[in-house]
């Protein structure tokens, strides 16, 4: 199409949007289903003009230059060239679509009324409101209001009782406390309310600017947070005793509780019981909190309670706010539920049906005072051909429509037969048509062909069926036990049919700890044993038979006791420890050390003339543990060795000395050997292979730093590239310094901790934080993200309080 063609078809186009919109003012609506259709209606027409709009623009900005090429073109060429070219174009697209029809302009943009004799169009509200709302005339709060009775110490209030207060948020009211109002919970229930009622506006005021509305309402809540004026939430009320007016003169007021008591003797009384005592340690804690802040931060720093207390406020005050907008829906939804509390439930069901019945628009009968035949019976008006009922008159059409009885479901396997509707179709599948047709296939086991019609498909999946039954009965599994990241042991085959059917690691966080060890035995230090757990302690148990598990080459009793002398810990998966411990067991196969780096050579073959596997010593498993840590498979993995034996880092020692190339820089070594009897103190403290953290505990507090951030949507802006953090979006890392809250995105972490490396790597080792600058370990950061986003269950284990019983509270004194 030619720039000026276009031109003029966009000019058009926005006279006959202008139009539209023209005569849809211009009618005026009885019914409000309607005057709701034709503001939606004009409001698409809108946008649309918009659009429009802005692509003429664009034209007549000419940015590529086209429009004045062609414009040169006309005026300088044959001006009948062009013309007759695109009338080429035109003729030869007609004659290869000969029964292609054209759209009629005219009809594009006009409003379809019901007098037209065209088909009833569907109307746009008609699924934007449920039978309570009554397109758009009343609230639907219900789903809120059980969320509200689902919250811990409210007053149950009835539904009419709730639309008189849900927007009363002062502290006590209805039994929630400002402390109470401090919960994911509650958090949640008003982000609910605020939801719903957006959306109410959004649906029932198509033509007002809605988003506009709602920017001013967060405005004034910025303003009057900054000036501390926001009711319920005032920053003095939570750390200063403000005492609050009482109703009588003999009345008390308790700040701890929240409430007013009658007299003097009532208040002294109370002092002693539980939920005083419950409430005053609840505040103490809030005024802690309220006064905690780092001391690194500034004069600006704000404590992570005020952030919540922000975060909740901002929602109920646009609760506050959307309620005042709407306050004719809201009285009208009052007197509604009175109304219908005193209706039957046949009166409220016939009510319902005769609102359905009229968004379907006037369909009247043709001719009403043909009520009887010659017969007598009266003459039934089915025009839509609909289902009768089992009073012999046709169904309700929105009837038809819910169950879908329009929709037709053909099935080849029964002899191509139609069901009309999704229940029957369903149905069938139980049915002896249905089974009868899939004997003939030579299909027995039934059940697994539900929601197959088509015969190839059936077919298909009994061939797979058979398939996968022959070699489930070959294949009678492997010897070879495998361990799983709970220490289970199990046979290979049963552990990698559980780990497709969800065992994989990539829908698990990184482990808290998982090493690959060295075993020597006590009795013949020749003897040496390489294997893989994610808790040693317990593993070496199962070596010495102290408990049920083990392996077979540890088995047996003139070698044990079995000792851990090394252990390589750090690996970010179980795969990616077994693939270590393979690669360490065999070296002189693996795949991971280069050929002209490799150290153990196999010298000796095995009956089916594979190289056999050398004897390993202390020596060759040092050199190997050097060898393997080097090389590019593991090299990026933020590993640790461990030494628990002189011996084995005398060895290593001497590796160092006779190489030249020198453990990377980010691996720690870490030695902790038996200590003498001279040097043991009177206080036994965990070491060795007792001394790991089997669990995250030792995270703790930097998971519960990342955890009140993002709970409460307060992620802020990234460190690194200063945009929006848009919440329960994304990966978004934490650094984990203590008194440090930065976050970024992932990939802006990775590439300010790529940025000084030249080798092309992909997984970073370390990095500084640009708003502490202290040292950022990529490991331990990757390990806080996916044990956040992978496994909430286990953060919350993490971050429960523990129960204080008198018991552990004397002990503890």
């Amino acid at each position: 199409m030619l720039v000026l063609e276009e031109q003029r078809y966009i000019h058009e186009d926005l006279e006959r949007l202008e139009q539209g919109v023209a005569d849809r003012i211009r009618d005026e609506p009885k019914h409000i289903r309607d005057r709701l259709n034709r503001d939606h209606e004009i409001s698409q027409l809108l946008d649309q003009i918009q659009v429009q709009s802005s692509n003429l623009l664009g034209i007549y900005k000419d940015d590529t230059g086209v429009r004045s090429t062609e414009i040169q073109q006309i005026g300088t060429g044959d001006p009948f060239e062009e013309f007759y070219k695109q009338l080429k174009d035109v003729r030869d697209h007609h004659a290869r679509y000969p029964n292609e029809q054209a759209e009629n302009s005219e009809q594009r943009y006009k409003a379809k009324r019901a007098g037209d004799g065209l088909d009833p169009m569907p109307s746009i509200v008609d699924s934007l409101f449920s039978g309570e709302e009554a397109y758009g005339r009343f609230f639907d709060l219900n789903p809120c209001h059980e969320a509200y009775l689902n919250l811990p110490t409210v007053k149950r209030l009835t539904y009419l009782q709730y639309l008189e207060s849900f927007d009363n948020f002062a502290p006590g009211y209805g039994g929630v406390k400002r402390g109470d109002k401090l919960t994911d919970q509650y958090f949640t229930y008003v982000g609910q309310v605020a939801e719903y009622l957006e959306s109410f506006m959004r649906r029932t005021r198509p033509l007002e600017n809605v988003d506009k509305v709602l920017a001013s309402f967060d405005k004034e809540f910025e303003a009057a947070w900054d000036k501390d004026e926001v009711e319920g939430w005032k920053e003095d009320s939570a750390t200063n005793n403000t005492t609050k007016a009482t109703t009588t003169a003999d009345a008390i007021w308790c700040d701890d509780c929240e409430k007013e008591f009658k007299n003097e003797n009532v208040y002294k009384n109370h002092l002693t019981g539980r939920k005083h005592l419950k409430a005053a340690e609840q505040r103490k804690l809030r005024q802690e909190d309220a006064n905690d802040i780092p001391s690194g931060a500034g004069s600006g720093a704000v404590s992570a309670t005020r952030l919540k207390e922000r975060a909740i406020s901002e929602r109920e005050y646009r609760v506050k706010r959307l309620a005042s907008a709407m306050s004719t829906e809201r009285s009208d939804t009052r007197v509604n539920v009175e109304r219908k509390q005193g209706m039957t439930e046949r009166e409220r069901q016939q009510e319902l049906d005769n609102l359905m019945n009229s968004a379907e628009g006037p369909r009247e009968a043709a001719q009403e005072d043909d009520g009887d035949d010659e017969d007598g019976e009266e003459k039934i008006y089915n025009p839509l051909k609909l289902p009768l009922a089992w009073d012999g008159k046709p169904i309700p059409f929105w009837l038809y429509r819910l169950h879908g009885l329009g929709v037709e479901f053909p099935c080849e396997i029964c002899g191509n037969f139609v069901y009309m509707g999704r229940r029957a179709f369903d149905k069938h599948f139980n049915e002896a048509r249905h089974v009868y047709g899939l004997k003939c296939l030579g299909v027995n086991n039934t059940s697994l062909f539900r929601d197959i019609t088509r015969i190839d498909e059936a077919m298909k999946l009994w061939e797979k069926i058979q398939r996968e039954r022959k070699r489930t009965t070959v294949d009678e599994g492997s010897v070879v036990q495998m361990e799983d990241g709970e220490g289970n042991v199990m046979p290979e085959k049963v552990y990698y049919d559980l780990q497709k059917q969800g065992m994989s690691q990539i829908t698990k966080p990184l482990p808290a700890l998982y090493t690959v060890y060295v075993l020597r035995s006590t009795v013949r230090h020749a003897s040496l044993y390489i294997g893989s757990t994610p808790n040693p302690p317990r593993r070496l148990k199962q070596h010495n038979g102290l408990a049920p598990g083990g392996a077979s080459r540890t088995a047996r009793q003139t070698l044990r006791p079995w000792e851990m002398i090394m252990l390589v810990s750090g690996f970010p998966s179980m795969v990616a420890a077994l693939k270590f411990e393979w690669a360490l067991t065999n070296p002189h196969v693996s795949m991971h050390i280069p050929t002209e780096s490799r150290i153990t050579i196999a010298t000796k073959k095995k009956r089916n003339g594979g190289p056999k596997r050398p004897v390993h010593n202390l020596k060759s498993v040092v050199a190997n543990i050097h060898l393997l840590v080097g090389v590019p498979s593991f090299a990026r993995w933020p590993l640790n060795l461990h030494f628990l034996a002189k011996e084995a880092y005398s060895t290593w020692e001497t590796r160092l000395k006779s190489v030249a190339e020198s453990p990377k820089a980010c691996m720690e070594i870490v030695t902790d050997f038996d200590p003498s009897s001279e040097s043991e103190s009177s206080v036994p403290t965990p070491r060795g292979i007792h001394a790991f953290p089997l669990d995250y505990s030792s995270i703790k507090p930097y998971v519960e730093k990342a955890h009140n951030v993002v709970s409460f949507e307060q992620e802020g802006n990234c460190v690194h590239c200063h945009e929006e953090l848009e919440s329960a979006k994304g990966l978004h890392p934490m650094c984990p310094n203590d008194g440090c809250e930065a976050m970024g995105h992932l990939d802006c972490w990775s590439k300010h901790a790529l940025a000084g490396d030249d080798d092309g790597a992909l997984i970073p080792e370390r990095c500084t934080c640009p708003s502490c600058g202290g040292s950022v370990r990529w490991g331990d950061m990757i390990k806080e993200l996916t044990l956040r986003v992978r496994s909430p269950k286990d953060v919350e284990k993490l971050l429960k309080k523990k129960r204080v019983t008198k018991k552990t509270a004397a002990v503890a004194s």
